[in-house]
């Protein structure tokens, strides 16, 4: 295994570090030749019936979605087509077919794939196995498993000698996974669940016969450089011929490093720095990518992606070490798990952090109608009962080694809430409505009774931990389909004094004869929270910061979710914000960080959100480094990455290090 091979080389750790992520990655412009490929691959998406829910049929386009992006990223892409119009002529000139979540597999679709597997095309089936399926892979289903704990299932251990550049293992944090046994000798399980222990489960995670592949749960976005070296190992052996595009990939990715677009552009910004070290590893790309060429014009296809990785992997080093640290900037982190990289253990994840830079961690520890501590307000989470007070661990871990902690508050959504509480609160009219009368797991933001609840429970935790700050998320309507309950009616008639004959009618966004009036009084509903909790916070604490999580696009966001950021802050409601300006495109990074920074007032910092490991953006760390740098560039007082986990601690830290946020050595006396 290419992993195994440089670890036993002895290579320093980040640089094996450097090299294992860096495998894969997406290349923006250069040569791409992946148009070539794209009639080849086919994803198939389910259709609604009885037994696949519409929720299902939306989740599978995402899943969809995230395939394509890993195709793209290995440089292959592919059509989506719908189950329903699927039809010979378009399985024709394929070589491979997707099935991303399928839980019912129409006659009609059956047959069409048992011809395709009989005419020499192969399958990569994910997470759903139906029995007309199944057959056609070598296999059984034998169950369906809900996790027993948090961490159950939390990596695969992969044994596949006879597959080319497959990893010893991924990571995955599932929660769910289809159990299924070969049929035939030709179908081989070649990877196993671990739990987060590393111990064994015994329970198949990945199987290959001669037809495809089936993985028993969907991809997730963690691990996701390790995950499509898997992709490309798995498809490489599926189909060969694909292993040329893969190399053609890795060769152009070699010299897009950040915001250098070519090796010249690189060369310049390595010696401008000045850092010997950095320039070194300049040389040694420069003689690896001409290495990586020359294997490729010999059509040693394999040879070439790995040497095309490792010149990579040191142009890579040579950016990292070529930036300087801002000593004065903002440098935050979400934790969305609210139990840091390591569960059970804050003092490692506080000491990590602070290592690598960060000044501030934002932790989830509160929703709607859930809390990792002992509230006396919110029902106690799962995570809670198992590692105990959060707050008060990360607060104590935190301020040890230098880190603001601002509490990530999640705002009016009710996920993750108990049934019974979620049940309580909607007996009494306090949760959201869409527009077609379906009922939603939010709390209505005009509902007095949950305005308190959301104050009382803020207060709460100021009351009682040494906190610095509380971060508000949600912090809006979940779109434009809501609130529209009989609360909402009553309340909004009241306050404008309106006729109003037909409900929602009337107030529907573009069509409604009110729809301007009722998104003016939403943003109302949403920035009077934010009012009062600047109010009541600082009264609490003076010296309380109040940030919050805020959607990228404004003014937008006004009039879909009633997010009036803008209005927040030049009332100094909040002393900063961070836009989740999850986006792997540059161009549109910058044109979303302009135009806040033109609109913020002066006094309130701007710490953009960089979706490291955001579902609809992965970036790798180069990408991670080019945001930051593009951050400061800007004038933006310090940056957000999203989500402090495992992932980010393996890959993107270590790049931290080496210059963007690295500490200054101590003057010796």
């Amino acid at each position: 295994m290419l992993f195994a091979r440089f670890a036993s080389q002895r290579l320093p750790y980040v640089t094996t570090i450097i090299i294992l992520v860096c495998m894969l990655l997406s290349c923006v412009g250069g040569r791409n030749l992946a148009f070539a490929q794209q009639s080849e691959i086919a994803i198939v998406l389910p259709k609604k019936t009885s037994q696949v829910s519409e929720g299902d049929v939306q989740y599978a386009r995402s899943v969809a979605k995230r395939f394509n992006r890993m195709l793209n990223g290995i440089g292959l892409t592919a059509v989506t087509l719908e189950e329903t119009s699927l039809s010979e002529a378009q399985l024709k000139s394929r070589r491979l077919v997707i099935l991303p979540l399928n839980p019912v597999i129409a006659p009609k679709t059956a047959s069409l794939l048992k011809s395709f597997v009989a005419n020499g095309g192969k399958l990569f089936v994910t997470y759903t196995l139906p029995d007309t399926v199944a057959p056609l892979l070598g296999l059984r289903q034998t169950d369906w498993l809900k996790q027993e704990a948090p961490g159950h299932f939390a990596s695969i251990q992969l044994n596949a000698p006879d597959i080319l550049d497959m990893p010893v293992s991924i990571r995955q944090a599932s929660w769910n996974i289809t159990v299924a046994e070969p049929t035939t000798p030709d179908t081989k399980i070649i990877g196993y669940w671990h739990n987060a222990n590393g111990e064994s489960t015994g329970l198949p995670a990945l199987s290959v016969g001669k037809s495809g592949v089936f993985f028993s749960h969907i991809f997730l976005p963690d691990d996701i450089q390790r995950k499509m070296q898997m992709f490309a190992a798995l498809l490489g052996h599926l189909v060969p011929e694909f292993r040329r595009t893969f190399a053609e990939q890795a060769i152009a990715a070699m010299t897009t490093i950040g915001h250098t677009k070519d090796f010249t552009e690189l060369k310049q910004f390595v010696q401008q720095s000045d850092v010997p070290e950095a320039n070194e590893a300049l040389k040694t790309g420069a003689d690896l990518m001409k290495r990586a060429r020359t294997e490729y014009d010999t059509e040693a296809y394999n040879t070439a992606i790995t040497v095309a990785r490792a010149s990579r992997a040191e142009f890579s080093k040579a950016y990292f070490l070529s930036h300087i640290s801002v000593e004065t900037e903002g440098r935050a982190v979400w934790n969305h798990s609210g139990l840091g990289a390591y569960p059970g253990d804050w003092e490692r994840s506080a000491k990590e952090l602070a290592s690598a830079g960060v000044n501030i961690i934002l932790p989830n520890m509160a929703w709607a109608g859930v809390a990792h501590y002992p509230s006396k307000i919110l029902p106690q989470s799962k995570t809670f009962t198992q590692y105990g007070d959060q707050i008060a661990q990360c607060v104590e871990a935190a301020h040890k080694h230098g880190l603001e902690v601002h509490v990530w508050k999640i705002t009016w959504n009710l996920e993750g809430a108990p049934k019974e509480f979620v049940e309580k609160i909607r007996a009494e009219g306090r949760t959201q409505v869409s527009a077609t009368g379906q009922a939603l797991n939010w709390l209505c933001p005009s509902h007095p009774k949950n305005v308190r609840l959301e104050l009382e429970s803020s207060l709460e935790i100021v009351a009682n931990y040494d906190v610095d700050g509380i971060h508000l998320d949600y912090i809006r309507y979940p779109g434009s389909h809501a609130c529209y309950c009989e609360g909402c009616r009553q309340r909004f008639v009241l306050a404008t004094r309106l006729q109003i004959d037909k409900w929602p009618a009337a107030v529907l966004p573009k069509t409604g004869t009110h729809s301007e009036k009722y998104t003016e009084w939403r943003g109302q509903q949403i920035t009077r929270l934010v009012r009062l909790l600047h109010k009541r916070l600082r009264e609490a604490d003076p010296t309380i910061k109040i940030s919050a999580a805020v959607f990228g696009w404004y003014p937008g966001c006004i009039t879909t979710i009633g997010q009036d950021w803008i209005a927040w802050a030049k009332a100094g409601y909040v002393d900063f914000v961070c836009p989740m300006n999850y986006t792997e495109s540059t161009d549109y990074f910058k044109e979303l960080l302009v135009n806040q920074l033109a609109l913020m007032p002066k006094d309130v910092a701007i710490y953009p959100g960089i979706g490291a490991t955001a579902s609809n953006s992965l970036l790798t760390p180069d990408a991670v480094v080019e945001q930051i740098y593009l951050s400061r560039n800007l004038g933006a007082s310090g940056w957000t990455i999203f989500d402090y986990s495992l992932d980010i601690s393996e890959t993107v830290l270590p790049a931290f290090t080496m210059g963007i946020t690295k500490r200054k050595a101590k003057p010796s006396h």
